[in-house]
């Protein structure tokens, strides 16, 4: 690819990413909807339909999105780019980089997602376990749904655009 090729590849990428970050804190919140993970499965996306090293780029520019909107903790960018990174690496040589691996890769994703944040708020938590389990159930489920077309559009940057690092 040629340099051209290259920055515009990653231009599409990056305003993909803007998008869906607006989408997901200023466009969802007005819905009576429980609120997706847009920007980790952006950052899972990109991982596995480009490979580890770039996931990794994507999801540290993610979380840099996410901890510039000041909705996390500045962690989370490496623990976004890890994320990347893994879903990179499975999708290039553990699964198939299609929408069903990216959905094994979400699903990981989001065991690991919640599990940690319900480590996090169950003792603390005033309210029953079963409602703050059916929560981040709901979360999951609607993160998963919004998986599909967060695909569609990264495969189509991928496509149209041609791979960076790897085919």
């Amino acid at each position: 690819m040629t340099r051209r090729d290259t920055l515009l590849k990653l231009v599409s990428y990056g305003l993909v990413l803007v998008l869906a970050a607006l989408l997901n804190f200023h466009v969802l919140p007005l819905l009576p909807l429980p609120l997706p993970l847009l920007l980790p499965i952006c950052a899972v996306a990109g991982g596995c339909l480009e490979g580890g090293r770039f996931g990794a780029g994507f999801g540290m520019a993610a979380g840099l999105l996410l901890v510039s909107l000041g909705h996390t903790t500045p962690a989370y960018v490496g623990i976004l780019s890890v994320v990347g990174w893994g879903a990179g690496l499975l999708g290039q040589y553990v699964l198939r980089q299609d929408l069903w691996g990216h959905l094994l890769c979400c699903i990981v994703l989001l065991l690991g997602w919640e599990g940690v944040h319900l480590l996090g708020v169950l003792p603390q938590s005033s309210a029953a376990p079963a409602a703050v389990l059916l929560l981040a159930g709901q979360e999951a489920l609607c993160t998963l749904l919004w998986a599909i077309p967060i695909y569609a559009i990264h495969r189509f940057c991928c496509v149209h655009f041609g791979r960076i690092y790897h085919e």
